[in-house]
């Protein structure tokens, strides 16, 4: 059973407060457990010569997922399917693309330079493994700003998931990700989480 949240738009003037290391240990260990989910969207990408966008379906399994893109710069409906070992692009009549790297493949097919592989774990709230960060929290106790790699990851909205027995964590409404000239605006309406990943994030 999948349990739904309609999310609607909010904001607080907030002080910000950086974040402590207990704090990110216990936040981390928390929200890695989120790792299956499906979201409904939009996706808006704004560099120095353009700004465009489309909207956006991801389904997570784990350590595998799925993106589908469709609306003004996505209306062909391309696919993006990875996992660990490789990722396929999946273009209508253009064919499909291999490569080990999310990044290659929409860097060379799109001309986009987006760090997908650190969004899996950006949309959770969570920093990337492997390299250093900084975070600070809003008033609610709630990551609002991540730094990582040279970018700045923005969560401005949360909303809450929840069934007649069972509330998750609040999990992210809106996401802005921005370096340099270069700003991604993840907007979710919709999380979907089956029960059992619900019940996981008590």
């Amino acid at each position: 059973m999948l349990v739904l949240i309609l999310l609607a738009g909010c904001s607080t003037t907030e002080q910000l407060k950086q974040a402590s290391t207990p704090f990110m240990d216990q936040h981390i260990r928390n929200f890695s457990q989120l790792t299956y989910f499906q979201i409904e969207g939009k996706i808006r990408l704004k560099t120095k010569e353009s700004s465009d966008s489309a909207n956006l379906q991801w389904q997570q399994q784990g350590d595998s997922y799925n993106m589908t893109l469709s609306g003004p710069f996505g209306q062909t409906g391309a696919r993006m399917e990875g996992s660990p070992y490789q990722v396929m692009l999946t273009i209508p009549d253009k064919g499909r693309f291999i490569d080990q790297s999310p990044e290659k493949l929409l860097y060379n097919h799109f001309g986009w330079d987006l760090p997908i592989s650190s969004l899996l774990y950006w949309i959770r709230t969570l920093p990337a493994p492997g390299s250093g960060y900084q975070s600070e929290l809003n008033q609610a106790q709630q990551i609002r700003l991540l730094q990582q790699d040279g970018w700045n990851i923005h969560y401005d909205r949360y909303h809450s998931v929840s069934s007649e027995s069972l509330q998750s964590p609040e999990l992210p409404g809106r996401i802005k990700v921005n370096r340099g000239q270069l700003e991604l605006t993840l907007i979710i309406n919709q999380w979907q989480l089956p029960a059992h990943q619900l019940a996981r994030l008590q």
